[in-house]
């Protein structure tokens, strides 16, 4: 993927783009075997065919993050607040591969985190992985038999996971990835301030500068900066780049390399709005 392809975001229209930032961004576009991509908007969760046609696989959920198990079975969080008392609640649901819609967890108070029994993240193992906020960073590892592991982070407000060829964790964190290797519960700070390589023509808040995280076949990992409205790719020699930039008034929250090496991106505009962009070796993209 040739770098600067893309136009950068000017100054006026990525200071604009920090109230739309206020909200959590969702960070996942997930493919099943079939060729089906998901993706949410914070209000929908949207279906992208094999052929192109986008339509409606959820509505009316909050889901920041999706994961797709070995049977196409989609999964996805609605996490909301009471307004009045400002009680967090979220539920987990699943969609079948025939339109079935089911609660895995039904609507119950606090964080998934607090419960350590599920996670989006996982690795080749089935292991899954979750990223507590509140009472101390930390690393859950949640195994087979529902053991759970807790390796302390040493940044606040970590974002979030990518399970990595060797068995360690990468985990983004305000401007810096992480390493963790949960079996030693060990975490260090590995790439200190990523964004220091995309340009800095406003200011999004820490929590928000690094968002998600994919790997392509080989291993080689990437990272949507948010704060920098661009994508960084570290190589296997841990090399950091720019490999791709959101267009004026855009920035990516998450992506991933689809089966033909085209690069997928979740973006946020300025105003609010949710697009995924597809982006052929060839520089050729479609917006959906």
């Amino acid at each position: 993927m040739r770098s600067g392809v893309f136009a950068s975001l000017t100054a006026l229209a990525w200071l604009s783009f920090v109230g739309a930032a206020a909200a959590q961004p969702s960070v996942s576009v997930v493919m099943d075997s079939r060729g089906f991509v998901y993706y949410s908007d914070l209000q929908t969760v949207w279906r992208i065919s094999p052929t192109g046609t986008r339509t409606i696989a959820v509505i009316g959920v909050h889901t920041h993050q999706l994961y797709v198990d070995s049977e196409n079975r989609l999964y996805g969080e609605d996490a909301t607040t009471d307004e009045a008392t400002g009680q967090p609640y979220h539920r987990l649901w699943r969609l079948d591969p025939d339109g079935t819609l089911s609660d895995v967890i039904q609507r119950r108070a606090g964080y998934l985190w607090d419960y350590g029994d599920f996670g989006f993240v996982h690795d080749q193992m089935g292991v899954a992985y979750l990223l507590q906020q509140s009472g101390g960073p930390a690393l859950m590892r949640v195994g087979a038999t529902g053991r759970v592991s807790r390796t302390t982070l040493p940044r606040v407000e970590p974002g979030y996971a990518l399970p990595l060829p060797d068995g360690r964790i990468a985990v983004s964190s305000g401007r810096d990835l992480l390493r963790v290797d949960p079996r030693r519960q060990q975490a260090t700070v590995w790439k200190a301030d990523l964004t220091r390589l995309t340009p800095r023509v406003g200011e999004v808040a820490d929590r928000y500068a690094l968002l998600g995280l994919w790997l392509d076949r080989e291993g080689r990992i990437y990272v949507a900066s948010y704060a920098g409205a661009a994508v960084i790719r570290i190589d296997l020699d841990g090399e950091a780049s720019v490999v791709a930039r959101s267009p004026e008034g855009w920035a990516p929250s998450g992506g991933m390399i689809g089966p033909d090496e085209s690069l997928w991106l979740l973006e946020y505009s300025a105003a609010g709005q949710v697009q995924v962009r597809r982006i052929l070796a060839d520089g050729t993209e479609r917006v959906y």
